[in-house]
């Protein structure tokens, strides 16, 4: 069981969940309003507050989040479900990959031993902060420069339009 103090869930978990909807949509393709990424980040902070909250073993919290954060977003936008898994699980790896770099250099170079900063919810911010601005500056970079793994928002907007609700 792994508990969220209320400001963790805040100011890590929901600008966190919105980070990964962003970058995975924006890979694919799939652009939503400010409002939406906001509901599906809010949505998913909910539900990993509650799965942190079951008496799981490391790691599972993990892999039942995941098929529920594409369940969030087929939910939110009605794309299909297995695009949102698809975005999730491209976005979940590359954030792992910035967590996974990041994390130990962060640790190194302050000399904080990791748990402490588990059991500080201010280091676990402090700690969140870098990776959450890499990512940030990473969604704006796709956002600004259309950069994408498969452009989706087309290849539906030309074959579906009026079936999902993110087409515009």
């Amino acid at each position: 069981m792994d508990t969220m103090p209320l400001i963790t869930v805040l100011l890590i978990s929901l600008p966190e969940e919105i980070l990964l909807t962003a970058v995975g949509l924006q890979l694919f393709g799939i652009k939503l309003s400010f409002r939406r990424l906001v509901l599906i980040g809010a949505l998913q902070a909910m539900v990993s507050y509650c799965i942190r909250l079951l008496p799981l073993a490391f790691g599972i919290h993990t892999m039942l989040q995941i098929p529920i954060f594409a369940l969030v977003i087929w939910l939110i936008i009605r794309v299909p479900y297995l695009i949102a898994l698809t975005c999730i699980l491209v976005s979940a790896s590359f954030y792992m990959v910035i967590d996974a770099t990041l994390g130990p250099l962060l640790l190194h170079l302050t000399g904080i031993p990791l748990e402490q900063v588990l059991a500080t919810p201010s280091l676990q911010i402090l700690f969140f902060l870098p990776q959450g601005l890499i990512v940030f500056f990473i969604v704006l970079l796709l956002y600004f420069y259309d950069l994408k793994i498969i452009d989706l928002g087309s290849y539906y907007s030309n074959r579906c339009k009026g079936r999902f609700e993110w087409i515009d």
